[in-house]
């Protein structure tokens, strides 16, 4: 290809501008992505010096232009040698730390080789999260044959790829190992790679200014060695560079925040209350039977106002004695927050707002229920929609005793090029291409978290995001329901999820949140197959409808008469103390005072009948033991240290074995 001027868009052109935008730059930084009123719990105040910064968990060395040269996290390295900008050599230079309001800290570095200058900015957050604003000058026309920000992280704590666009088709949940050790891909806003306990995520908004001759390797995964090295390419070609390159992107160590079992036991939730569920017959009402149930959380879905996005009730009075009747029964109380207005509503009869609001090309939803009250088109979060949404949930929370919030589809950063207000770019054909708004999806979940808690410190905040853990526009909420991208599936379909899919996407411990799984009935599961694949990982199924709650129930009863919420967690992965004799099984149990409780899962949909070998000294087992079924409390043969167990089809085992004595 011929060698051309490398121009950017957005590229600065002399020195005043460059000098007026490192000004700006820097003020955004610092306060662009909403400065909290508080470091909101449980995150701790950032810690920073010029060469590092410790947020919880997490300590990040920093090296030349502020890259990582080592992050650390729960416990582990995960860089195998620093992460770098591959293409300019002979750099030298210095950073400092510019400011550190606990929120947030940000730093400047300065350098330079023979041939060009650059400048850097990075600020992070207290969930770990890092922005950076890199500003490469050419001292001359210079020939450059490349230029990739590589990531090299050591392979054990690389195991994992999930990536996300936003979108139910193109990502990826697997495994290294099991796609062959590589991965290239064209540009997406986000790639994560980690173990089960930890990991790092790369984002970035749009692809705007990079020149690739070959698109389809834009972002690349290779195992080399011990090395997994994570690369993406925003020169693939020889060019003469004269103008300024701009680079912009961000990085985020996971898990942001620990994740437990004693969280999840006093916040179970039932998904699907409505108007009528206080309603008494024979003076007992619906929400009785959710609390005898074990239910101590409920969410009322996108109906409670007249039309949807609204944060409005539909009935005022009917909605504060729901809340009341909720309370009077220990029950914390959420509503459902979406991602648009739907087209009839009065809000959206504002001149110009839908057009404004409205994520371009349009996402239309048209629901076959009400679709006079419930049609409309996603909004994006960088137009007028998130000061409106972020000013409507404030007053929510001032005129009713919410408990939190459930959000679905709220925290996308879906392509959008509506450039009324500010999506999307032009490159130097004029040509229009999307961008991801994903930090000002950010700021606007940020602002919602920060609102929210300031009238409801223990509030919940619930998102509904499946197949998109983009952890920067999640950070700030407490759980995470992922499984809808499914749901076109049917039972006859006879869908698998690789075991190693749920590791990398469904479980939340290398993430920072706690997560559940969604299955509508056979559509494409059943319930007893979904129970089966996501409790064997320590990943509640949600009921969403009296069926699901009645196989829910007798799970959570089990757990808590056994004291799992404080018990030591031994999944599959990691030696649970339990194995099978056939591969199609898989057993992870927890261990408290001398007893162990075994979840097994058959993941086959066909019936076997075979052995569990039990390893005592694992399980914490001593002398003459017993097992139960701990779902029917009927009790179970033990030969020695193997148990013959039988299944049904995909389905799982509730197996508690006690020391006796």
């Amino acid at each position: 290809m011929p060698s051309q001027s490398f121009l950017h868009e957005g590229a600065f052109s002399t020195v005043g501008e460059h000098l007026i935008m490192k000004t700006l730059l820097i003020f955004a930084l610092l306060i662009g992505s909403y400065a909290m009123a508080s470091v909101p719990a449980p995150y701790t105040p950032i810690k920073a010096s010029a060469t590092e910064f410790r947020c919880l968990g997490r300590v990040t060395k920093l090296g030349p232009m502020l890259l990582p040269a080592q992050i650390t996290s729960a416990g582990k390295p995960m860089l195998s040698s620093p992460i770098k900008l591959s293409g300019l050599d002979g750099l030298t230079g210095a950073g400092n730390l510019l400011a550190n309001n606990g929120d947030s800290a940000s730093w400047e570095w300065h350098g330079e080789s023979a041939a060009f200058k650059v400048d850097a900015l990075m600020a992070a957050d207290c969930d770990g999260f890092m922005w950076y604003d890199i500003n490469v000058t050419s001292l001359q026309p210079t020939e450059l044959k490349s230029l990739r920000l590589e990531i090299p992280r050591v392979e054990q704590t690389a195991r994992y790829i999930h990536s996300a666009n936003f979108q139910w088709g193109g990502q990826i949940s697997r495994g290294l190992k099991e796609i062959g050790g590589k991965w290239s891909q064209r540009f997406m806003p986000y790639v994560w790679l980690g173990d089960e306990d930890r990991g790092l995520a790369w984002c970035c908004e749009s692809d705007q200014g990079w020149m690739l001759s070959e698109p389809t390797r834009a972002l690349l995964v290779e195992t080399k060695g011990k090395t997994v090295l994570f690369s993406t390419t925003f020169l693939d070609h020889e060019e003469t560079v004269s103008s300024p390159i701009h680079l912009r992107f961000g990085l985020q160590a996971t898990p942001v925040k620990p994740v437990s079992f004693a969280w999840r036991a006093k916040a179970r939730i039932y998904h699907g209350v409505n108007y009528q569920s206080d309603d008494l017959v024979d003076g007992k009402c619906f929400l009785d039977s959710l609390k005898d149930a074990g239910v101590k959380t409920v969410v009322f879905h996108d109906m409670w106002p007249e039309y949807y996005g609204q944060i409005v009730p539909k009935e005022n009075q009917a909605f504060r004695d729901l809340i009341e009747a909720c309370h009077k029964r220990g029950m914390k109380f959420l509503v459902y927050i979406g991602y648009g207005v739907a087209r009839n509503a009065p809000e959206m009869q504002v001149q110009g707002r839908h057009d404004e609001w409205s994520i371009i090309p349009l996402i239309p939803w048209i629901p076959s229920y009400k679709p006079e009250l419930r049609t409309f088109d996603a909004t994006c979060a960088r137009g007028g929609w998130q000061d409106w949404l972020v000013a409507g949930i404030d007053k929510l929370f001032t005129d009713y005793k919410l408990d939190g919030l459930y959000f679905d589809g709220t925290s996308e950063a879906f392509r959008c090029q509506n450039e009324s207000h500010g999506c999307g770019y032009r490159n130097q054909a004029g040509s229009l291409h999307p961008t991801y708004p994903m930090l000002d999806v950010r700021r606007m979940m940020c602002r919602i978290a920060d609102s929210v808690h300031s009238h409801r410190p223990d509030a919940i905040l619930d998102v509904h995001m499946s197949a998109s853990l983009t952890m920067p526009t999640l950070s700030f909420c407490d759980s995470y329901w992922d499984g809808e991208q499914y749901e076109g599936y049917v039972k006859a379909d006879k869908v698998e999820i690789p075991l190693d899919s749920f590791r990398a996407e469904f479980m939340g411990y290398a993430h920072g949140l706690d997560a559940e799984f969604l299955c509508y009935i056979n559509r494409p599961f059943t319930t007893e197959e979904a129970i089966a694949m996501a409790w064997l990982h320590g990943v509640e199924v949600r009921p969403g409808n009296p069926e699901q709650l009645a196989l829910v129930k007798p799970l959570w009863k089990a757990l808590d008469e056994f004291g799992y919420s404080s018990a030591k967690w031994q999944p599959y992965w990691k030696d649970s103390g339990v194995t099978a004799g056939d591969a199609s099984v898989k057993a992870s149990s927890w261990v408290r005072n001398g007893k162990a409780l075994i979840f097994a899962s058959h993941l086959k949909r066909e019936p076997l009948v075979t052995v569990l070998r039990l390893d005592r000294k694992r399980l914490g087992l001593s002398g003459e033991v017993t097992a139960t079924d701990a779902l029917t409390g009927k009790p179970l043969t033990l030969a020695g240290d193997k148990l013959p167990i039988d299944f049904a089809g995909m389905s799982y085992r509730l197996i508690e074995i006690r020391t006796v004595g």
